[in-house]
């Protein structure tokens, strides 16, 4: 039996793209899944999926991507990073509905994005997401879709199996750590949604390897009915990304309370940034 890497593998195979991981049982619940060796003891399974419809970009397709989805003149490229996934308990007990984050994170980011079209038209806003259809990349996805952005996800081989076949691209990393890196180096703004290990091990700290701008909004504080998640769990792990960088870092805007406030002050936090990626006339709207 050939051996996979803990995180898996891609490859192409004829016209099709074959993801297969080592995992458990319960990844052939996702459409698609099959297990390539069901009689192997479980800890040795491994895991395949088919994607014939999606464009994929492999590990070493990183500058293709990039050049045929997010470069141009006058481009804004922004991603969101945040929880993947909410369950019923979960929202329970950080005071939300189900499906209250998702649709919040959406409509921010959906106010923000047309605020900064409005004001510095001829802006060309693009978005990258993880490109599973779930937690803030659905609603990033969902806005890309409402507003007909040009969109690019990011993955790795053992989170393609949340990832719809459809038409869109993704490009996939070698690993959960490569992934992460690339999304953040393709992006001029993180918008941070609060989020747990991967958030802010991976995604905050690579705004700061590269240099790119960052917004922290702990938006489950704003629509919490009990203030959202701590900082950190009784275990020890990181509960809410952004709450623990405003423990940290503490010239955060901590003042934001209402829902109002934080869809202008991000609307405007993005807007006045566009400057920084316009050419002269259209940062100030004024022809020489």
């Amino acid at each position: 039996m050939e051996m996979i890497g803990q995180e898996g593998r891609i490859y192409r195979e004829g016209g099709s793209v074959v993801v297969e991981v080592p995992g458990k049982a319960y990844l052939l619940d996702i459409e698609g899944v099959i297990c390539t060796n069901p009689d192997d003891d479980e800890m040795a399974r491994i895991y395949r999926r088919v994607f014939r419809k999606k464009q994929v970009y492999l590990p070493h397709e990183y500058d293709r991507a990039v050049a045929e989805h997010l470069s141009g003149r006058d481009v804004l490229v922004i991603g969101a990073n945040g929880y993947s996934r909410l369950s019923a308990d979960q929202c329970r007990a950080y005071g939300v509905e189900v499906g209250s984050y998702e649709t919040a994170a959406a409509k921010m980011l959906y106010e923000m994005i047309r605020s900064a079209q409005e004001q510095h038209p001829g802006v060309s806003i693009r978005l990258v997401h993880g490109a599973s259809d779930m937690g803030i990349d659905r609603s990033l996805i969902s806005v890309a879709s409402k507003l007909n952005l040009n969109n690019l996800g990011f993955s790795c081989p053992k989170f393609m199996f949340y990832v719809r076949d459809d038409d869109t691209a993704v490009y996939v990393g070698e690993s959960q750590e490569a992934y992460a890196d690339a999304f953040v180096r393709s992006l001029d703004l993180l918008v941070a949604v609060n989020g747990r290990e991967q958030a802010f091990k991976h995604d905050i700290s690579a705004v700061f390897r590269h240099q790119k701008h960052l917004i922290p909004v702990n938006l489950l504080r704003v629509i919490s009915s009990n203030g959202g998640p701590p900082a950190i769990m009784d275990d020890g792990s990181i509960g809410d990304a952004v709450a623990l960088f405003e423990q940290r870092v503490h010239h955060v805007g901590l003042s934001i309370r209402s829902w109002q406030d934080l869809l202008d002050s991000t609307a405007r936090t993005v807007s006045d940034m566009c400057r920084s990626n316009l050419s002269p006339e259209r940062a100030y709207g004024y022809t020489l």
